[in-house]
């Protein structure tokens, strides 16, 4: 007979402890109940793990775990970073160190990697429109647009239109190995469909998609005199990719092109970037750190990857979007959050939900 011990009631819980045999497993049937104590006008959950015999709370391994400042200025601090107010002026308004809203920040940015690596995954998306924009950091001089590839940083972005999902970003020099990285990303968060894959001129992207997704072609040998042919890799039959050329002169738009340039049948209005060239702009008039002509920029690149990590999560999870609306059971419009719309959640999250978002697996059978 096994040893006698309380039911498990408790099967959304996992252990945090990373030594147990059951760590990050939940419905294990293996934590129970340790009582409760109050901390900070709250009641805390305590539990106790029976495969290691480790105690923990409600809120181990979360955001919030042992903060001694009240959650409320925390949850403020970072939505105010979140429009891209300098840390130093946030740590002025609200009476705190400069040091510790950089230590909240980077750990809000943790905790939006571990529900991007859980949320995001298996999207069923029909078309995915990337594009690049210039951002600085420490007074880094921004290149002029002619300039094919340069070191300047930039940050290259994924976006599903249909539903406004931030699928992935990147923040990097304008070369090949970055679009590589993007595309990886990109590829990591969908289902097998391949989506439509819209881009403007740059043809980084074009070698990206046929690093990522490309079939290699051996040539066998023939018998013949002289050297075979070198294996050529090829878009396997599934891949669409168009591209939005825009020539310019003079610094005024005079034409743009529609380029089709891996598969077949791709209707002309899927051919365009202008939810995502939107979103840009979004982006540039929401968060002072990548707006133009602005001295709010950040001054190191780790912070500026940071902040962008908890805008970008923020806005697919939290923000309510213009774009996406419904009715609500009493028949009133409303806005809905991307992540909503596109099916990973099923309501509309706060912040707070963001930062205590339990990053579990589900039990093996």
């Amino acid at each position: 007979m096994g040893k006698r011990r309380p039911k498990s009631k408790f099967t959304d819980v996992a252990c945090p402890n990373e030594a147990c045999k059951d760590h990050g497993v939940a419905g294990r049937e293996n934590i129970v109940g340790n009582g409760t104590y109050q901390a900070r006008n709250k009641t805390v959950r305590r539990y106790i793990c029976h495969s290691c015999g480790k105690a923990f709370c409600d809120s181990t391994n979360t955001f919030y775990y042992n903060f001694r400042k009240d959650e409320s200025t925390i949850d403020l601090a970072l939505n105010i970073s979140m429009k891209g107010m300098s840390n130093e002026a946030i740590a002025d308004v609200l009476k705190i160190q400069s040091a510790t809203l950089k230590r909240w920040l980077a750990l809000a940015s943790k905790q939006c990697d571990k529900v991007n690596a859980i949320l995001m995954k298996n999207l069923n998306v029909p078309k995915i429109e990337m594009d690049e924009m210039r951002v600085i950091v420490k007074k880094k001089i921004v290149p002029r647009m002619e300039v094919y590839e340069d070191d300047g940083p930039w940050m290259w972005v994924a976006f599903a239109p249909d539903n406004r999902l931030i699928v992935a970003f990147i923040i990097g020099p304008r070369k090949q190995h970055v679009a590589d990285e993007l595309v990886k990303l990109t590829d990591d968060c969908l289902s097998e469909n391949i989506p439509v894959y819209v881009t403007d001129g740059l043809d980084f992207y074009k070698v990206a998609l046929l690093n990522q997704y490309g079939v290699r072609i051996e040539y066998p040998k023939t018998g013949k005199r002289g050297r075979l042919k070198n294996p050529k890799i090829v878009p396997p039959d599934d891949l669409k990719y168009v591209q939005v050329v825009k020539k310019r002169k003079g610094g005024k738009l005079q034409e743009v092109e529609k380029k089709v340039i891996f598969g077949e049948d791709i209707e002309q209005s899927v051919i365009s970037t202008s939810l995502i060239e939107r979103q840009n702009l979004t982006f540039r008039q929401d968060n002072n750190r990548v707006s133009r002509k602005t001295i709010g920029f950040s001054k190191v690149a780790k912070w500026l990857v940071n902040q962008m990590k908890l805008y970008c999560t923020h806005f697919n999870f939290c923000r309510e979007h213009g774009g996406l609306k419904y009715k609500d059971g009493r028949g009133i419009e409303c806005k809905n959050t991307p992540a909503r719309e596109a099916g990973i959640t099923d309501s509309k999250w706060k912040l707070r939900n963001l930062l205590t978002f339990k990053c579990f697996k589900t039990p093996i059978i």
